[in-house]
């Protein structure tokens, strides 16, 4: 029997603050409603955990920092929300010297159990970025329409095609259309790479994380939400494509075999006597 084999997403920038954790806790909970007990956000960001703080896992009893240096089992540190989301966050009272690690393994690991393995990544190019680069089929890069964010945005496209990992694409957060925001146009133009989609800005996200509580959860209806689920859909519709191009080329093609024609007996014609 063939195992699964889940898709691992990351989301990924150079800059900080842009949304990356919120994005993760937001998609992976509205992918969680459709593939219950399917989905899985993971930590990477060890140094600076936060994404038990969106999805109220406040004080973890086993976190990824416990699975990086082998202290548990991948099985033993996941988290499993009431909403069918389950987690492997990490623990924010990690102040230790990280070093060199690799997180490959243990993530190649999920994919036999989940069909989608969201990252959530550290800011800059350190070695846990790099590690969880490395672990990762495709990359969504998210922005703000600011030049800092922009920046960030480039430098993080140049490390994935360095990497040769595909990028989804980017998704354009916190946009409020104000003066001083880069126009959509521009950013396009500067990225030569298409947005998914925009998140606006929206103080609904910033009260469900204050009730670490996703927004598509906490305020379903509210415009964030609306933007965060579609971004689900976009997933969903990519992951059921690739799997249709794997039954195809899966499917053993049909043989016709020719069939024997057997050779016709020869009746001689009776000679009168």
């Amino acid at each position: 029997m063939k195992l699964r084999r889940g898709t691992v997403i990351g989301v990924f920038s150079a800059k900080g603050g842009v949304g990356k954790t919120t994005t993760v806790a937001n998609l992976g909970s509205a992918l969680a409603q459709k593939l219950k007990g399917r989905v899985c956000v993971v930590e990477t960001n060890m140094t600076a955990s936060n994404l038990g703080l969106h999805l109220n896992i406040l004080e973890p009893p086993v976190a990824i920092q416990d699975v990086v240096f082998g202290r548990v089992k991948i099985d033993e540190a996941i988290t499993v929300l009431k909403s069918g989301l389950h987690v492997l966050p990490g623990s924010v009272a990690f102040t230790d010297e990280l070093g060199s690690i690799d997180l490959k393994g243990f993530i190649d690991q999920l994919r036999r159990k989940y069909t989608v393995i969201l990252l959530d990544s550290a800011p800059g190019f350190g070695l846990e970025v790099f590690a969880g680069l490395k672990a990762c089929d495709e990359l969504l890069i998210i922005c703000q329409p600011e030049i800092p964010a922009i920046a960030g945005t480039l430098q993080t496209f140049r490390a994935a095609d360095r990497l040769k990992i595909p990028v989804l694409g980017v998704i354009l957060n916190r946009v409020a259309h104000r003066r001083y925001e880069i126009p959509l146009m521009e950013i396009k133009k500067t990225l030569g790479w298409a947005t998914i989609l925009e998140i606006p800005e929206d103080g609904a996200v910033q009260e469900s994380i204050t009730k670490a509580n996703p927004v598509v959860l906490e305020s379903p209806e509210s415009p964030a939400a609306i933007e965060f689920k579609k971004l689900a859909g976009v997933i969903l519709a990519r992951i059921k494509a690739r799997r249709r191009v794997r039954v195809r080329r899966a499917k053993p093609r049909r043989v016709v075999r020719a069939r024997k024609v057997k050779p016709r007996r020869r009746v001689r014609a009776r000679r009168g006597r």
